[in-house]
């Protein structure tokens, strides 16, 4: 079964610490991401469970449904839904590889990086501090797209995905490490609101130094609180056993 196979890879390949995986196990981690479909999963319970609670009370904004399929000490494997038009805000994964699939549906991701050295805006009256990131993603992902990464310091760490309005979508998750914001070595994820380069008001003409293009693929991130109309469901995994 080609979730299991990937379950065991995890376990062989992963150790757990914040360390990147090498170029060749990030190849075959998603040459066997790829191969894991909506069957495998046992999506389509989700697909029902979701409808039937965003259905109670007709839920706007809609619940994200997610459900843990495999978790250690070095890596958690999920299963994110999100109904039609649903969105996962603009978030960080401190310290983090993330290996990504879309199994049903589209999605409209963005996705950012930290420009280095850090670039950073001081909090001014009512203007609160913003970081400098440049933008890696802002695609339309299907099922069909493949498998894609990130890492703690590239490939678009800070990310935000729309669920397409041809229905909902489904992301397969396999991140390394554990999340496991209670331990000393591994930060809360962060939520952001991303500000286009030239709207922020403590942003000075640069004379003409960027091209307009430049600064169309750059934002100031400005760290806030968790949404609190953002709502999850964790659902239990009822497919194919696995260990």
């Amino acid at each position: 079964m080609a979730l299991q196979r990937l379950i065991d890879k995890c376990h062989y390949l992963f150790d757990g610490t914040n360390v990147p995986p090498t170029a060749d196990v990030v190849s075959i981690i998603c040459g066997m991401i790829d191969k894991v479909g909506p069957d495998d999963v046992a999506l389509m319970d989700d697909v029902r469970l979701s409808n039937e609670i965003n259905a109670a009370g007709c839920q706007e904004p809609p619940i994200i449904t997610f459900k843990t399929i495999s978790e250690c000490e070095n890596f958690t494997i999920t299963v994110f839904l999100l109904p039609q038009g649903a969105a996962m805000p603009l978030h960080d994964h401190p310290g983090m590889t993330v290996f990504s699939k879309l199994l049903i549906g589209s999605a409209h991701i963005v996705s950012y990086d930290w420009v280095q050295p850090r670039v950073c805006t001081a909090a001014a009256g009512s203007v609160p501090e913003a970081t400098l990131a440049q933008k890696v993603l802002d695609n339309e992902f299907t099922a069909a797209s493949g498998a894609w990464v990130l890492f703690p310091d590239a490939g678009g760490n800070l990310h935000r995905f729309v669920a397409g309005e041809d229905g909902p979508c489904a992301l397969l998750d396999v991140m390394t490490p554990r999340y496991s914001p209670t331990s000393e070595t591994q930060e809360r994820f962060a939520f952001y609101k991303d500000i286009p380069y030239e709207l922020h008001p403590n942003v000075v003409n640069d004379d003409g130094e960027m091209t307009q293009e430049q600064k169309c693929r750059l934002a100031w991130l400005q760290e806030i609180d968790e949404p609190e109309d953002l709502r999850f469901s964790d659902l239990p995994y009822q497919g194919p056993p696995v260990v």
